[in-house]
């Protein structure tokens, strides 16, 4: 037997990625420690989370693309059943914390033992996973008629509509990022352009004028469903809002999300070019082992460690994105999962690396790979798992291609 068919298809690349990341997360965390907001033992509790995803992963490569397809609609069903049971759930069960309300905000189960589990972060793969499937058994590019495209369109709202309905009751800044992968995945299906910037220019109306009624009209904005903290971010960002009648009452709400934004630029600046070091951060910011941890980065390794964290991001986003098109005749399942993935990582990087310096408003959204938590590390670990069993399946149809 040939010794190369015997052999691990290692990805060299992506694991390189992985370790990087793993690093650079646990030693940002262990840096944040000092402040004591999640504990000093929090980088230790994030080495528990990546030890458990890479559980995963080594367990999805077990299986392979055609089961990981069969198994989409299970495991996006099993999101929305748990996206239901939280919004059900009680806040508080026998006098402790089951399903509270943070931040305007009712988004966790806490378990006993355990710690929190977020289901919007796990639905986030399983939407992907299904509009992957959706898509991928729709008939291909090019052979389809405008009757086609309307149906495929129609099927992805369907699937769409629940789960991203069920995450804007619960964390507004979660459900736009699903929206966006929606976007993006569709944009990349095929479906006719003309068609795509019909909608997408009814969906562009939308946002600003929601954007518009929240600066200009927030107690009207609170009568249809968007909530003060929402209200209270988008104020925050924005530098001017002299015709907002509100302005004044909202000033003090809003000075949270303008502290916390004001505290993590100031604790970037102070890292300057090489960092203070982890070990002597000045700059106390809020949430610094979850939203705002690149700010810590930022301090602790200064500009030359922003600008590895952010290469890091750029590599892995193009190792997808070539992955993408040279899976896409073997797989496209895979190639779409592949599409939404990468899209979950741009939204989630271009949004809270632009919320630490102030580009962006405060939403709450972690920094993938990187911010402490453990339902973001498994979610996006379990993804990074069936985006690098892809890899491995390429690297096997390819070899077999020329023999």
């Amino acid at each position: 037997m040939n010794k190369q068919n015997t052999s691990p298809y290692y990805q060299g690349d992506l694991i390189f990625i992985f370790l990087a990341f793993f690093a650079i997360s646990v030693i940002s965390i262990y840096a944040a420690g000092q402040f004591a907001q999640y504990g000093t033992d929090a980088w230790s509790r994030q080495v528990i989370y990546y030890l458990i995803g890479a559980i995963c992963i080594v367990a999805i490569n077990y299986l392979d693309l055609e089961q990981l397809e069969k198994l989409s609609i299970y495991i996006f069903l099993g999101g929305i059943l748990l996206l239901i049971i939280l919004k059900l759930s009680p806040e508080q069960i026998g006098g402790k914390d089951f399903a509270p309300i943070k931040n305007g905000a009712k988004s966790w189960f806490i378990l006993p033992g355990i710690g929190t589990l977020q289901p919007s972060e796990f639905m986030k793969i399983g939407l992907i996973m299904m509009l992957a499937s959706v898509i991928g058994k729709s008939t291909p590019r090019g052979k389809r008629t405008l009757e086609d495209d309307i149906i495929l369109l129609l099927k992805i709202a369907g699937v769409a509509a629940v789960p991203v309905g069920l995450i804007f009751l619960q964390d507004a800044g979660t459900a736009a990022v699903c929206m966006f992968i929606v976007v993006v995945m569709v944009f990349l299906s095929g479906i006719n352009w003309k068609l795509i910037s019909l909608i997408g220019s009814v969906v562009v109306l939308l946002v600003a004028s929601v954007l518009a009624v929240i600066i200009l009209f927030p107690d009207f904005a609170k009568t249809i469903g968007i909530q003060q903290y929402q209200i209270n971010r988008i104020t925050a960002w924005i530098p001017d809002n002299s015709a907002n009648s509100e302005q004044t009452k909202l000033q003090d709400a809003t000075s949270s999300d303008k502290f916390q934004v004001d505290r993590a630029i100031m604790a970037i600046g102070a890292g300057q070019i090489f960092g203070n070091g982890i070990k002597d951060l000045k700059v106390y910011v809020p949430e610094a082992q979850t939203d705002m941890i690149f700010s810590i980065i930022g301090e602790a390794f200064g500009f030359i460690g922003c600008a590895f964290v952010v290469i890091m991001y750029f590599f892995l986003i193009y190792r997808l994105v070539v992955l993408i098109d040279r899976i896409h005749p073997y797989s496209r399942f895979a190639s779409f999962f592949c599409v939404g993935y990468t899209a979950l990582i741009v939204i989630h990087t271009f949004q809270n690396i632009g919320m630490n310096i102030g580009v962006m408003p405060v939403t709450g959204i972690p920094l993938l790979f990187i911010s402490f938590g453990g339902s973001s590390v498994l979610s996006v670990l379990i993804g990074f798992g069936i985006a690098y069993n892809a890899s491995v399946q390429l690297t096997k149809y390819q070899s077999y291609l020329f023999k």
